[in-house]
């Protein structure tokens, strides 16, 4: 019964690695960063080195429609912008694809579009949902600093989008304002901008340190990502630390089954023995201590929770139901099996 069962796994799992589709959509029906074919390389790059299939839509017109989000894993809102850019049958699509577990990345003006009903100024309310999903819409009036002057970025809590990314991080940016618009609740941010200097040339209050980068874990098992980096053209074509940040938060979404991260220094994890019934256990070739260990089931809920210390913890996994779930440690996602 065992074997059939692990047998029926490891096939799920295999069908999962076969079906990872990206959806590459950069509609606007407000301000147009430029960015659309320079993403679409970047993405196109991204995906080849991770075995993706890219599917393009540049316009509302090439959204895929409610059938073929079926096959779709990850939708990337790349510098979308304004609240005209899907009818109501494709948001009502969306709507439904990430009930059912659709994975999203959103990039820099996403926050600028479908703009939360409670935030400031124009083109707000139309589709809350959205906002909701994303986690943010930008403050208006202003919605950013002035130009992409450089700050640094620190990380907040580890997260395999910035596992391979200095701490801090010192970047030329257009770092958007929370403040008057929609800032999510239970938005898990994972980068932080320092204080900033507004275009008065003080400091505002909406200038204090905030999220650059964050994500969601839904209940249904669907995941979100969105970074407020990615103003210029550059980004794509010239920031490789960017492009990492972009390619690790991809592999995130697609719950670690393709980020090819490594980190300089750190040796990946042996995670042993799968399928188990009692204990864990969690191993580095190197000594370890202080970080987290956290286990979470299918729908991405954390079960279970350690610290590091030493090359070896055991992790007693006796009360967990049996079933599929995910250690997750320094950027590193495992999967095992507790069966009973």
């Amino acid at each position: 019964m065992m074997r059939h069962l692990y047998c029926l796994f490891l096939c799920c799992a295999t069908s999962h690695l076969t079906a990872q589709n990206i959806v590459h959509f950069t509609a606007t029906s407000g301000f147009d960063h430029g960015t659309r074919d320079v993403s679409l390389t970047m993405f196109q790059g991204i995906a080849q080195e991770l075995g993706l299939n890219v599917i393009d839509a540049p316009n509302g017109a090439s959204f895929p429609d409610a059938t073929a989000l079926v096959d779709m894993d990850v939708v990337v809102f790349s510098n979308t912008s304004g609240n005209n850019i899907l009818s109501a049958q494709q948001r009502t699509d969306l709507e439904n694809w990430v009930a059912n577990g659709g994975h999203v990345l959103g990039i820099h003006a996403a926050s600028d579009t479908y703009r939360h009903s409670t935030a400031n100024g124009n083109n707000t309310g139309t589709w809350d949902f959205y906002a909701e999903l994303i986690g943010a819409s930008v403050q208006e009036n202003p919605n950013h600093v002035n130009g992409t002057p450089p700050y640094e970025m620190m990380h907040i809590g580890t997260h395999a989008s910035t596992a391979a990314m200095p701490d801090p991080w010192l970047k030329n940016e257009e770092y958007y304002y929370w403040e008057g618009g929609y800032f999510g609740p239970d938005n898990s941010v994972v980068l932080q901008v320092e204080e900033t200097i507004g275009p008065n040339g003080q400091v505002n209050s909406y200038d204090a340190p905030r999220a650059m980068s964050w994500y969601r874990e839904l209940p249904n098992g669907s995941r979100v990502f969105y970074t407020a980096l990615g103003h210029a053209g550059s980004n794509f074509t010239d920031d490789e630390l960017f492009r990492q940040h972009m390619k690790d938060a991809l592999g995130w979404l697609l719950d670690g089954t393709t980020s090819t991260t490594t980190i300089d220094g750190v040796a990946d994890i042996t995670v042993y023995p799968s399928p188990t019934s009692d204990v864990l256990v969690v191993e580095f070739a190197t000594y370890r201590n202080g970080n987290t260990i956290r286990v979470t089931d299918t729908s991405g809920r954390t079960v279970l929770e350690a610290r590091l210390n030493g090359k070896r913890t055991d992790l007693t996994v006796s009360g967990l139901a049996p079933g599929s779930y995910l250690v997750r440690t320094e950027g590193i996602t495992k999967r095992f099996l507790v069966l009973r």
